[in-house]
């Protein structure tokens, strides 16, 4: 049976003084913490839990239950029960009778929905009339083409848990236990909660101990091998802990750095590296953080509670990288392919870089028209020519105003024109609104990811990631400051080349 064992923060070239300076930065920050864990391969360097909760307490562990939803997804793999290419409608008929699905869910993979590139901008039960969360992912409209750019849906996992649960008769845990978790010593005291259909809430719902997603991580750092033996599928386990999806629409530092399947990248991934080995993330809402780095053979572990706290989860992340990461930096620098030695990784290719442009991209101009939209948006045309020099021409054509002229507020058309300097910034003044700004524009995984600050009477900011799918559609997905100047440029679209 495996158990972690102890150890001490000298092993791992951790001084205690950064032990102490990392709980003085909990202290003095207010982060209501309810434990951590320095896990050093097998070795607890360091473990602490803060009441009312202790090492044998179950804690709310929130999203980190996506990323085991994605071990058993992994796992239906590995035993022939699905592909990755499957039609997640194939596999939930009874949910189809009224009719057939919405051509955008029809063609929703199983490998898309992983990487949170559905086609639903929001987790669909959170707007649906009704206690099935299962089926509301099937009923609620769709808004852009799936496959394309990264949404946070907490659905998108439940469904894949439902799945899990359909396909092998058992609940979603027990079904981990038999294949994997059995084997790690990981405590029976666990469990996810359900929805009110009965379904394990594989969005949020896990309860465990620290000392369980301990074990998984360590499980993960090892891409599924324990002692020898595959308990998950290797190649599964490289391509769901890799960098796939950009995810630059995010809020946060920590949020912006990529996905792969249910696990997020971490601040210190470079970004030419495609490959596992530098880090992945298990990430659960209030503070629930299995920070791993497979090449250290190194994972930081937190339980918390800062929902209340907009800082909190921030607190924690830069509370480590500020104390305990520069130890394992300098570690790493000391013998920087032990890593691939011992696992006889190799090295990987580094993904797209920032100098190439999107993929199809053959015209020296384009024009897309979207699809109806909440937001009005009429068209988006690419001006490429200018690539090659560094840079390229954006004018999205879209509505701002009322629904009609009887409140005062008429609609009307107007654009955002642009001209974005690939990977640096170019300064100017949209010749429509007449606002001055700083634009910039950069590719990731095939994504265009395009920036632009307002520098006027105005602050404020626009981001678009634009995702092809096939040569002749695409998703755009904005996020702006609320802002005037800025009406209208926030939300999903998808459109089709003229």
């Amino acid at each position: 049976m495996f158990r972690l064992e102890a150890g001490s923060p000298e092993e791992y070239q951790i001084p205690r003084a950064a032990i102490e300076r990392l709980e003085e930065l909990f202290r003095q920050q207010r982060v209501h913490i309810h434990g951590y864990m320095l896990l050093g391969g097998r070795k607890i360097l360091a473990e602490r839990y803060y009441a009312p909760y202790g090492q044998s307490d179950n804690h709310r562990m929130y999203s980190i239950t996506k990323s085991f939803v994605a071990l058993a997804v992994g796992l239906l793999v590995k035993n022939g029960l699905v592909g990755m290419e499957d039609k997640i409608c194939r596999y939930f008929p009874e949910y189809l009778s009224e009719g057939e699905p919405h051509p955008w869910c029809a063609r929703l993979t199983i490998r898309e929905m992983l990487s949170m590139r559905t086609c639903y901008a929001n987790t669909t039960y959170k707007d649906y009339d009704g206690d099935d969360w299962t089926e509301s992912f099937f009923r609620v409209r769709p808004d852009h083409i799936s496959g394309t750019v990264f949404s946070y849906d907490t659905s998108s996992a439940h469904v894949l848990g439902a799945l899990v649960e359909k396909l092998t008769g058992m609940k979603l845990l027990d079904y981990l236990r038999r294949e994997a978790f059995d084997k790690l010593g990981f405590s029976r005291q666990a469990y996810i909660m359900e929805d009110k259909m009965g379904v394990s809430q594989g969005g949020s719902g896990l309860m465990s101990t620290l000392r369980d997603v301990a074990v998984v991580a360590y499980l993960c750092n090892h891409f599924g091998i324990l002692d020898g033996e595959e308990l998950l599928p290797f190649d599964f386990m490289r391509e769901a802990l890799s960098n796939l999806v950009p995810t630059d629409m995010q809020p946060t530092l920590d949020e912006q750095c990529g996905y792969g399947y249910f696990f997020w990248m971490p601040r210190t991934r470079r970004e030419d590296q495609l490959g596992p080995e530098d880090g992945f993330v298990m990430y659960g809402m209030g503070g629930q953080l299995a920070v791993c780095f497979p090449k250290l053979d190194f994972c930081y572990l937190t339980m918390a509670d800062t929902i209340g706290n907009p800082a909190g989860l921030q607190i924690l992340y830069d509370s480590f990288y500020q104390t305990i990461y520069p130890c394992l930096k300098e570690r790493r620098e000391d013998n920087p392919d032990a890593f691939l030695e011992e696992t006889g990784s190799g090295k990987r290719e580094g993904r797209e870089s920032g100098t190439e442009p999107p993929r199809f991209r053959s015209k020296a101009e384009e024009t897309y028209r979207f699809c109806e939209n909440a937001q009005r948006w009429k068209s988006i045309h690419f001006r490429w020519e200018g690539w090659n020099e560094g840079a390229v021409g954006v004018r999205l054509r879209y509505e701002r105003g009322g629904e009609s002229v009887s409140d005062g507020t008429a609609k009307q058309e107007t654009a955002l024109d642009l001209v974005f300097a690939v990977g640096g910034w170019k300064r100017q003044t949209n010749p429509v609104s007449g606002f001055r700004c700083e634009c910039r524009a950069d590719v990731k995984n095939g994504h265009l990811i395009l920036q632009c600050y307002l520098a006027d009477e105005e602050h404020g900011h626009v981001r678009m990631d634009v995702a092809w799918k096939g040569e002749d559609t695409l998703t755009v997905r904005m996020t702006c400051t609320n802002e005037p100047s800025l009406e209208g440029l926030r939300g999903f679209a998808s459109a089709e080349r003229e």
